[in-house]
């Protein structure tokens, strides 16, 4: 793959991950947190409603992605926000496994595809910015 489709192949991959992931939390975040084993009470309005906004800046990061592919001048702060959004992710479930134990084995594939987005749109970053046109 080139240098200058690295970029746009990783903000592809992190925009549709984040879309399809944040859209699924704020249509249905009971049934979506129950693929990885969470059951969220249907009565509690409060968890639903945490967990619905969690869903919304995951859809803008999305949404951010995408729009990189198709606007150059976000390109750069796309991939930086992706993979800032992507590690932080990772990083913060590492921190939960080391404090509170392994959780479902789902669980532990999304950490490590997490950390692997984040390093793909860290690598595009730099790739972009080796590969940018002066002025």
């Amino acid at each position: 793959m080139s240098r200058s489709l690295f970029p746009s192949a990783a903000l592809f991959l992190s925009g549709v991950i984040a879309v399809l992931i944040g859209a699924a939390i704020v249509l249905d975040p009971a049934a979506f947190h129950a693929t990885s084993g969470i059951h969220l009470g249907a009565g509690d309005a409060a968890l639903l409603n945490e967990m619905r906004a969690a869903g919304g800046p995951i859809l803008a990061a999305g949404l951010l992605a995408l729009a990189g592919l198709f606007v150059h001048r976000l390109q750069t702060l796309a991939l930086t926000a992706s993979a800032v959004f992507y590690t932080g992710y990772g990083l913060a479930r590492l921190a939960s496994l080391m404090v509170d134990g392994v959780p479902d084995q789902a669980m532990v594939w999304i950490t490590a595809l997490e950390l692997a987005v984040g390093a793909v749109c860290f690598l595009a970053v730099a790739a972009s910015g080796r590969t940018a046109a002066p002025g």
